[in-house]
């Protein structure tokens, strides 16, 4: 009876209740945390997503697919249709959006009340047969994430059918050989994949994600910090590509990889027939890793806490190919949007030296009102050994100062009104300057006790923003907790999921990043 009070909705108590020995013995073990969260899982608090599930269901139910009419785009040969999507990409055209941005499809409201419906309880049609159950199906794919496996309809389908307790727990029974069709049986294949692909063409699993992150962040379980850390990561495409040759403006003939054109149709003549031309995996493209290391894949942002160890949000860039220090800014400026809390908690952005750039501070203060922090990108600067003081060997480009008998000098500050930086020399554990010990010290400092001061001019070290140079010990402090992004992205690409995709194009790789967002932040309420 309290079930039924709970949803709203009259249902009779059960009379018997079956209780499974393996079940229990799951329930009480230490390494079936996944089998606990399924087993208490707050359905009542997804009501209002499972009604809208039900209206995008019958909205996609009523749609026919959408007629070609004949003549439209026959005209474009399959090369000029590569070099149109070549020169639509961001990494061709400047005004494009770095990050993927979908335009999800609006379902009409049906009148599915969420108080009308829960666990087991399906809204009623006039015709049609009863559907698969919201909250089973939703649990049956972040369940999968939590116990690590790709949340993909092939991998749930897999667990749903060889794993009788994860069928239980997520509300499906099996089904006979010969049995009728009951809402309640383990879902097939296609079933789960139409469900997978409403969810993701709706934006409900974009819309969940960001519903958990708030969630946590309202019951505590996400604690506040001033700092956001940010970076990029790839999966590996599944898809090949193609090289295509254009010529840019000045006329020179240049290549780029780029996903291989194709049609969305079955015609034994595609390039006569009028289907319009399509890429075969959009947002894919060729991502450099080191010098002479190069990947095909997907490139996704992430964001998150870096005391905390927590992201915060992970989209998919548009065109893999877009530099990293291009994805930050928008992104950042997206997560403020949808998680608006977050906003008025940091006041510092770190990342790596993609986005060591004048420009990009100087936006991220008058856009976010935040302070970039980034690595040293020296470029093409080098290490210089000549025109140095006395007993110095060299001055590399993050401004690292060597002395003649090896030692490392400690940057002390600067002198403003002199414009110059001002280093000392090391001290050993006993807290003496390591120049009274040298064997360079009558050539470098005959006369001190106390060890050598060195003064360098500004325009030694042009490149370094003298405002916060990354020799001082507070920025090397704060960049500290940068790296924890990567622990971050440990956790989502590889304990929860797999870094090798098996659908193709950005918005699948979205839904991708959001399962398995929603599969974390569930996880860490448990």
């Amino acid at each position: 009876m309290l079930h039924a009070q709970l949803f709203h909705a009259p249902q009779q108590a059960p009379l018997i209740e079956v209780v499974n020995e393996d079940d229990e013995l799951l329930l009480s073990s230490p390494d079936a945390e996944w089998y606990r969260i399924l087993k208490h899982f707050p359905d009542e608090v997804y009501c209002p997503i499972a009604a809208r599930y039900y209206d995008a269901l019958y909205d996609f139910n009523k749609k026919q697919p959408k007629e070609f009419k004949i003549g439209e785009s026959c005209e474009e040969e399959k090369g000029q249709a590569a070099l149109r999507f070549l020169f639509d990409r961001p990494t061709m055209d400047k005004s494009a959006s770095v990050l993927y941005e979908e335009e999800y499809e609006i379902a009409q409201r049906e009148g599915v009340s969420p108080h009308s419906i829960g666990p087991g309880i399906t809204p009623d049609r006039l015709g049609g047969r009863k559907p698969k159950c919201f909250f089973a199906l939703f649990k049956s794919f972040f369940g999968a994430t939590i116990m690590g496996y790709r949340p993909e309809p092939e991998e749930v389908h897999r667990l749903l059918s060889s794993n009788l307790s994860f069928a239980r727990v997520c509300g499906f029974i099996p089904r006979g050989a010969d049995e009728q069709y009951w809402f309640k049986y383990v879902p097939s294949l296609r079933k789960l994949e139409q469900f997978d692909q409403i969810m993701t063409d709706y934006g409900l699993w974009n819309e969940i994600k960001y519903d958990e992150v708030r969630k946590n962040i309202d019951e505590g379980f996400i604690k506040k910090e001033k700092v956001l850390v940010g970076d990029t990561t790839h999966y590996h495409a599944y898809s090949g590509f193609e090289t295509v040759t254009y010529n840019d403006k000045d006329g020179k003939e240049k290549r780029k990889s780029q996903s291989k054109v194709t049609k969305n149709c079955r015609c034994e003549d595609q390039d006569n027939c009028s289907h319009p031309w399509e890429l075969a995996d959009e947002g894919a493209g060729t991502i450099v890793k080191k010098h002479n290391k190069y990947i095909w894949g997907h490139k996704a942002s992430i964001l998150g806490l870096p005391l905390q160890g927590i992201p915060l949000d992970a989209l998919a860039v548009a065109d893999a190919a877009t530099h990293d220090g291009e994805t930050f800014l928008p992104h950042v400026a997206n997560l403020f949007e949808n998680v608006p809390t977050v906003s008025k908690w940091i006041d510092t952005v770190l990342y790596d030296s993609a986005c060591d750039n004048e420009k990009l501070r100087k936006d991220f203060e008058s856009l976010l009102h935040v302070q970039l922090r980034a690595s040293l990108n020296p470029r093409s600067r080098k290490t210089l050994d000549d025109d140095l003081p006395r007993g110095m060997d060299r001055l590399t480009p993050y401004g690292n100062l060597l002395c003649k008998g090896a030692h490392s000098m400690d940057y002390k500050g600067m002198r403003y009104e002199d414009e110059k930086f001002v280093y000392a020399a090391p001290v050993d554990e006993n807290g003496i300057s390591v120049c009274l010990s040298c064997a360079q010290k009558p050539l470098c400092c005959p006369l001190s006790t106390k060890g050598r001061v060195v003064t360098l001019p500004f325009d030694k070290l042009p490149h370094i923003n003298v405002d916060d140079p990354p020799m001082a010990k507070r920025f090397k402090a704060m960049m500290r907790l940068r790296p924890s992004v990567e622990r971050m992205i440990k956790r989502l690409k590889c304990d929860l999921a797999d870094d090798r995709l098996t659908k193709r194009g950005n918005g699948a790789f979205q839904a991708y990043l959001d399962k398995t967002m929603i599969g974390f932040h569930i996880l860490l309420r448990s």
